[in-house]
């Protein structure tokens, strides 16, 4: 099962229903993610209106709240999880 290490940054339900998200598109692509929670938002230059947030290598990659399916559909765009979903499906 591949692992994708995501940091989130924000505080309170959003973050909180932004995780639930994260956890349901990962499963539905058998993902297994670890997720770093950051409350910092303005220590790491994200401003507050821009959180909840998902960092992947440094960047910035989601803002808000997108529905479990967009997410879905990014974290299947991600090269190293479409390399692996795909290895997976054809049996590799």
């Amino acid at each position: 099962m591949p692992l994708l290490k995501l940091t989130l940054v924000g505080t309170g339900e959003p973050l909180l229903r932004l995780q639930r998200r994260l956890s349901c598109a990962a499963s539905g692509l058998g993902l297994k993610l670890e997720m770093e929670i950051r409350k910092d938002a303005e220590a790491m230059g994200i401003p507050f209106t821009q959180t909840p947030a998902v960092m992947l290598e440094g960047r910035v990659a989601l803002s808000g709240l997108p529905r479990t399916e967009e997410i879905e559909e990014w974290l299947r765009r991600l090269p190293h999880v479409h390399a692996a979903t795909h290895a997976v499906k054809s049996g590799r």
